[in-house]
């Protein structure tokens, strides 16, 4: 995989190739050994995700992504590069990956469309975007598990009105507390769950020379388990 990661990273410069966020630079750093820079380069990294947010944004018409747990900022930073959101909010509580997404912003010049923050709260949110705003907002969460806690009654009004895109790290939980998270937002939201979907090597000619096996290892993420994302859309919108 790694080797595999190295051809791949050179062949296509560090732009991604493919998909919605084709032409968005990564600096392709990281703290972790996860070599799934290939398949974010050709596009195919968390595709089902990618989608999704681009059929949200037309669906409701979003402006504004909030990024609770951005990494290094692929589906923020490859969202704002063409032109679907108008305004990021990007909160990372990792130092070397917030370093990483901050690189990633600048060579892409859009340090004037994402705010950066560290650990996920909605004080800094609330500050930044008024009620109406948030009604045109997508929050994208991937925290391990902390979205347990963080959306509750207390903190309700920051993001009843707006769309959820959250990754279920339930395992992490105690399963009251992921019972609870489920009967409460369901008074105020509808629920779909996406999984990871087909993936299609074959139909990208940049990879052509690689035999089937390298293939396959660019298409992985690299994943200890099937993971699923839960999609809250407000009952009243």
């Amino acid at each position: 995989k790694y080797l595999v990661e190295k051809k791949i990273i050179k062949l296509t410069q560090k732009t991604v190739v493919n998909g919605p966020y084709k032409s968005l630079k990564l600096n392709c750093n990281t703290h972790w050994a996860g070599f799934d820079f290939s398949s974010k380069l050709i596009g195919m990294y968390e595709r089902q995700v990618q989608d999704k947010i681009i059929n949200l944004r037309e669906k409701f018409n979003l402006e504004n992504m909030i990024n609770f747990g951005c990494g290094d900022g692929y589906h923020l930073i490859g969202s704002i590069k063409n032109n679907d959101f108008k305004l990021g909010l990007a909160f990372e509580i990792d130092e070397r990956s917030l370093e990483y997404m901050k690189d990633n912003i600048k060579l892409n010049d859009l340090g004037e469309k994402i705010k950066v923050f560290k650990k996920a709260n909605f004080e800094d949110v609330n500050k930044l975007l008024n009620k109406d705003q948030l009604k045109k907002t997508i929050y994208l969460v991937d925290i391990e598990g902390e979205e347990f806690d963080l959306f509750n009654q207390k903190n309700l009004t920051y993001f009843k009105d707006s769309i959820l895109l959250i990754e279920n790290h339930h395992f992490l939980k105690d399963k009251n507390i992921v019972k609870n998270f489920f009967e409460f937002m369901k008074n105020y939201f509808d629920l779909e769950i996406i999984k990871n979907g087909p993936r299609n090597p074959h139909e990208l000619s940049l990879l052509d020379t690689f035999d089937d096996d390298e293939k396959w290892l660019i298409m992985s993420e690299g994943r200890k388990q099937s993971m699923e994302w839960l999609v809250f859309i407000p009952k009243q919108i």
